[in-house]
């Protein structure tokens, strides 16, 4: 039975998820850091949200499930460290609208991988997207922000996979525990990077531990965790479509805090890759996104 309240929950969650790349901006750790931060602190805030015991629920996860966990733990610390790394290099209005390019990446590793067939109008929901990611990527290039979005880009691509490793255990995994676990692997991940890299793990003013915190709290928990909750009740490719808010959200808000206007060719090229995702996602014939 669907909860009365699951609509509004993902308004909230996407509303929350909206935040993160402000507070990225304000962060003055390097993204590496900020990403392992966030991810570590979700995994430890998830724990004791866990409907009973957390560690009777992983005992009960079959050892592959487990590997599944693993692989989507490490993909999504790739994904996080690319997409913050790339707020580093372009607005926060192209990030967030090529890493929601993930809806696309998932519904062309369906097919590729997996053989599962794609409709006429998903297969012209992914070329407007195509299309209108060319046309921001091309003004972006002219105006030095190339990097930025191929590293947003690239982060689509790796959270595409994370959704694809973790689709089948999720439906045998309580949303909580699956929360935890996939967080404290891409934790893991990221803390291995940065020792390898030599990074500063605790040298950071207070306004950056508390951003940390405020990530794995709102995009974190109240963001990521609700929509994972909200897979058991609502299709896939409609909570999918819901999370295109996050860019019209990060726009607004990274235009009234930074002052990032809009140009006409993220006007352009956003308004053909929303329409695109939007046409791919309701269209496309099985719930793999």
């Amino acid at each position: 039975m669907r909860p009365r309240g699951v609509y509004p929950a993902i308004a909230l969650a996407i509303l929350c998820m909206s935040t993160a790349s402000i507070m990225i901006r304000w962060c003055s750790a390097p993204p590496l850091i900020v990403a392992m931060y966030r991810v570590i602190f979700t995994a430890i805030i998830a724990v004791p949200l866990v409907r009973g015991s957390f560690i009777a629920g992983v005992k009960n996860i079959s050892g592959r499930d487990l590997i599944y966990i693993a692989g989507a733990g490490f993909f999504l610390a790739l994904h996080f460290a690319f997409w913050i790394t790339s707020l580093d290099y372009t607005r926060v209005s192209s990030s967030v609208l090529f890493t929601n390019l993930q809806v696309i990446f998932v519904l062309l590793f369906s097919f590729l991988l997996l053989q599962e067939k794609i409709n006429i109008k998903a297969l012209g929901g992914i070329f407007l997207a195509l299309v209108g990611s060319s046309l921001v990527a091309g003004g972006d290039w002219h105006q030095g922000r190339l990097l930025g979005d191929l590293l947003a880009l690239l982060s689509g691509l790796f959270v595409a996979v994370y959704i694809l490793a973790g689709r089948r255990v999720r439906a045998r995994v309580e949303a909580m525990s699956y929360t935890a676990l996939v967080s404290g692997a891409a934790g893991f991940t990221l803390l291995l990077a940065a020792l390898i890299s030599g990074q500063d793990f605790f040298s950071y003013p207070a306004r950056d531990w508390l951003l940390f915190v405020l990530l794995a709290l709102g995009p974190g928990i109240a963001g990521h965790g609700i929509i994972i909750w909200a897979l058991k009740y609502i299709k896939a490719p409609v909570v999918a479509v819901s999370i295109l808010g996050e860019s019209v959200g990060a726009s607004i808000l990274a235009f009234f805090i930074f002052g990032e206007s809009l140009l006409w060719y993220q006007l352009a090229g956003g308004c053909l890759i929303l329409s695109g995702i939007y046409t791919a996602a309701v269209n496309e014939r099985s719930d793999c996104a």
